[in-house]
């Protein structure tokens, strides 16, 4: 039994409280005012008694001031729900905060943090239960896989040494849990790819002129290499003005190490920023596709995969107007033109490396789709059945059966492709 599949904007928005606190000052004022024509309403409505039509006057004048008052108490309370909302934004970053200062071992942080919390806690009761709220809504996404999979490593005692070479499930979980404290899981607007890596020798496996552009998240999702000895696949269309656009798939890892790009060596460098040799790999195969620096470019990948995808997109070498991930360890921070849809599991581990500090990436119209794929928890979760690629496929296909406008303006986007003469499809292996 697994959940349906929900979909939202992506996460938390970066908010600066200053403005915040700004806006709360103007309602402030405009509560005075309104107040204050209530009360010159409700004088001319006593004045009015004299009139003739004195109680049609009455009437109409209190109803104004009564109108008004209304308004202002409407603003008044307005205002003291931006400053509740404040407080609990900055709840939340002095909670992570001193959990990165316990993480790192600097009890001298997590004191300031702490005090800083208890303050803020005395002048507004209600920012603790908001951010607990807030803070248990982001952690959803890995919080069931760290849990299920500290708990398959207890089961499983030194079987765990098999499916991570050297460290035992609980110690996996436990650095999970410490990557989401710090936030490493997350790459922000703007940050430039470590130089470095090098491109693998590109096996030719595959081309052909027969090539149909995916009409939606769930068709591009299918087309990442999944087994066999392809790497990447690439497609090149070509639109009627001449404009060329790209759509590529990369595979998540394949190997531990050795001659296979596609290892843990590589893992380790894309999530830590860097060009990864899999990374120049695939910089290599649109190369040789054709691609040039500007051309459109649809990137999609899963797990390591979905890693090199964000990083292409973080390079500014191409237009990327679509980026898809599935079961991705980070989340890229894309630029306003880059729609981005991100697929997640809850008991997906990998996935939950990238929840910490949650983004809205990319333009307007971004969302995250999550599921729990697997809830009840046990020995078969060392085989990550949260994190298999197939099973992200069929998330995909849920989310592409909403009626969500979000899901539709995607399926939206990649009609671009449509619209283009399809040129050429080519799928790579790749050695060192």
């Amino acid at each position: 039994m697994t959940d349906e599949p929900t979909i939202s904007a992506g996460g938390a928005v970066a908010v600066d409280t200053d403005e915040l606190e700004a806006a709360a000052l103007r309602l402030d004022d405009a509560a005075s005012g309104l107040a204050t024509a209530a009360d010159e309403a409700t004088s001319a409505a006593l004045r009015a008694g004299g009139a003739d039509g004195a109680l049609l006057l009455y009437g109409q004048g209190r109803t104004a001031a009564e109108a008004l008052e209304a308004s202002a108490a409407a603003a008044r309370d307005l205002a003291r729900a931006l400053r509740q909302a404040a407080a609990t934004y900055a709840m939340v970053e002095l909670r992570l905060t001193r959990d990165a200062a316990v993480v790192a071992g600097d009890d001298a942080a997590a004191l300031r943090a702490q005090g800083g919390m208890d303050a803020l806690a005395q002048e507004w009761p209600g920012a603790v239960a908001a951010a607990d709220e807030a803070l248990d809504r982001a952690g959803r996404v890995g919080g069931t896989a760290v849990a299920q999979l500290a708990w398959g490593g207890l089961i499983a005692g030194p079987a765990g040494l098999g499916v991570f070479g050297l460290g035992l499930l609980p110690v996996f979980a436990a650095g999970v849990a410490a990557i989401r404290a710090r936030g490493t899981g997350t790459v922000g607007a703007g940050r430039a790819v470590v130089p470095g890596g090098s491109a693998a020798t590109l096996d030719p496996l595959f081309t052909s002129q027969r090539v149909v552009a995916p009409g939606s998240l769930a068709a591009a999702a299918a087309r990442i290499p999944a087994s066999g000895a392809a790497r990447v696949r690439v497609e090149q269309y070509r639109y009627p003005d001449g404009a060329r656009a790209f759509a590529v798939y990369v595979a998540g890892t394949r190997s531990l190490g050795g001659s296979d790009p596609w290892d843990m060596t590589s893992n380790v460098g894309s999530f830590t920023g860097r060009r990864s040799d899999a990374l120049a790999t695939v910089e290599d195969a649109l190369t040789q596709a054709g691609a040039r620096p500007g051309d459109r470019l649809y990137a999609f990948g899963h797990s390591q995969g979905a890693m090199i995808a964000g990083q292409l997109e973080q390079t500014g070498v191409y237009d990327v107007r679509v980026l898809g991930t599935l079961g991705s360890p980070t989340v890229v921070d894309a630029g306003e033109a880059t729609l981005t849809a991100q697929v997640r599991h809850a008991d997906d581990p990998v996935a939950a490396l990238a929840v910490g500090h949650e983004l809205r990436t990319g333009g307007p119209g971004g969302f995250v789709v999550e599921r729990v794929v697997d809830p009840p928890a046990g020995v078969h979760d060392l085989g990550l059945p949260g994190h298999h690629l197939e099973t992200y496929v069929q998330t995909a296909r849920a989310a592409d059966g909403s009626a969500d406008p979000r899901v539709l303006a995607f399926h939206e986007r990649l009609a671009e492709l449509a619209e283009a003469e399809p040129i050429e499809v080519r799928e790579y292996g790749a050695r060192r």
